[in-house]
């Protein structure tokens, strides 16, 4: 009786095993099936990230041999599986209701320590105005800039012109801000000061100022961090941050001691005083329109002229916007709050030009579109077709023979419609991807003013500033 028992009891066993094995090979094959067959369920661009996915590798017998050709199908099998983006925004809403990640407080500023403006202020008679600075750079540093040009520039020759929701629209890639804290459900910048870069920074400016010459007017904006203005003095404490009214103060006395020529235009504490207003975005880090609103009327009183009134503007509303924090850094709880798009065409024209990144191909278009039909993460380029090297403006309207050159990145992007009414043309440079000097610009178009606005995040990186000294000149 035990010797049948035991027989029951191994053929048990091994039905057992038949039954596994098969289930194991049923789904072995049905993932196969699903991910090599159905390739047409295997994206190519992921929305949510903003990047291309990884493609499938080309064969190679060399890559074969090394193992690198069945290293590169595991990463493209990882990276493009069927319904990633429906999955991704099912993983994280989940997290949100169950109130996973609705902060996300994981880094601390690191910056600087700023140096006394006493001393900076005691040390400007001995420093000639536009005299450079000592240029020597190590092997080192000459390499990361190297890298940081070369990196621009690959980052511009990846952008193309493309057609979404049947629209004309650059796809370009995710603006990241460097360190980003979430504190309930809003994205802040976690800045930290950088003096070797603000030195460079200050150089940049006051080189442009003499090689532009002693009849055009420098400006220079500089503006804060979401964190500066909006956050409370106690987790500014808590995150280390670097004082940014203090770090303005010092860009600014050291642009003086370079060349005192140079009109500061000084926007932070207007915009304190505005800070219960909606000036940034919560789920990206750039500022809205209305905070570029209030630095064009600061910036009309060192200019001496008078400022519209933001009532005179029309005002478009392009809706729901998924900004930097969400798409490129990756936060995708702040799906549950999303920002509001609200923009102000000029009184005199909404026409603008500009060109590819071969500087070849020039386009025309609006300088403020309605952007309420494009998807959630796009609202923001409908600010002058985003970043392009070279854009520029004819107002037909103007009463002045006037003509400005901004110099700037994204953050510049929602000032322009509020300088095209003050000036016969306006001429936008983004330094990132502009590559010739801008003193031929200023010969050229017979430019009166320029003007560099500039966030203090996007400005903090030596290599980035030695980018923008390139054309300073």
């Amino acid at each position: 009786m035990n010797k049948r028992n035991m027989e029951i009891n191994e053929e048990r066993k091994f039905a057992w095993r038949v039954v596994l094995i098969a289930s194991f090979v049923l789904l072995m094959g049905t993932g196969f099936v699903v991910g090599c067959f159905l390739l047409f369920l295997r994206p190519e661009k992921s929305e949510l990230e903003k990047r291309e996915l990884t493609r499938f590798p080309a064969f190679s017998t060399e890559d074969l041999m090394d193992g690198t050709y069945t290293s590169n199908i595991e990463r493209w099998f990882a990276d493009t599986f069927p319904f990633r983006e429906n999955l991704l925004l099912a993983e994280q809403r989940i997290k949100v209701a169950y109130g996973i990640r609705s902060d996300a407080i994981n880094n601390v500023g690191e910056g600087d320590d700023i140096p006394d403006l006493d001393d900076l202020i005691n040390n400007m008679s001995t420093e000639a105005p536009s005299q450079t600075v000592s240029t020597e750079t190590t092997i080192a540093e000459s390499e990361e800039i190297a890298e940081t040009t070369n990196a621009v520039e690959e980052t511009t020759a990846e952008k193309t012109y493309e057609a979404i929701d049947g629209k004309d629209v650059v796809a370009m890639n995710p603006q990241e801000a460097g360190k980003v804290n979430i504190k309930d459900l809003v994205g802040y910048c976690v800045f930290g000061f950088n003096l070797t870069a603000a030195d460079t920074y200050c150089q940049d400016v006051a080189d442009m100022q003499a090689a532009a010459g002693e009849d055009v007017k420098v400006y220079d904006i500089l503006v804060p961090n979401n964190s500066a203005i909006t956050l409370d003095e106690a987790t500014k404490a808590e995150w280390k941050l670097s004082d940014e009214r203090k770090v303005i103060h010092y860009y600014q006395a050291k642009i003086n001691s370079l060349d005192s020529r140079i009109r500061q235009v000084s926007i932070y504490d207007t915009l304190e005083a505005h800070s219960s207003e909606y000036l940034y975005f919560k789920t990206d880090h750039h500022w809205t329109q209305l905070a570029a609103y209030y630095a064009y009327v600061e910036f009309c009183k060192e200019k001496g002229v008078a400022a519209h009134d933001l009532s005179e503007y029309e005002r478009v509303e392009s809706g729901a916007f998924l900004g930097s924090y969400y798409a490129a850094n990756g936060f995708t709880q702040l799906e549950g709050n999303p920002d509001d798009v609200i923009s102000y065409i000029p009184l005199s024209t909404n026409e603008m030009h500009f060109y590819d990144v071969d500087m070849q191909g020039m386009r025309t278009g609006k300088i403020i579109r309605n952007m309420s039909e494009f998807g959630p993460t796009l609202k923001y380029y409908g600010y002058i077709y985003g970043d392009n090297p070279y854009s520029y403006i004819d107002n037909p309207a103007a009463v002045t023979d006037e003509v400005c050159v901004l110099i700037k990145e994204s953050f510049g992007n929602n000032f322009v419609p509020f300088l095209v009414d003050h000036y016969k043309k306006v001429i936008i440079v983004d330094y990132r991807s502009y590559k010739d000097a801008v003193s031929d610009i200023v010969k050229e178009e017979n430019v009166t003013d320029i003007v560099f606005l500039n966030n203090l995040e996007a400005i903090s990186d030596t290599p980035t500033m030695q980018v923008l000294g390139n054309i300073c000149r």
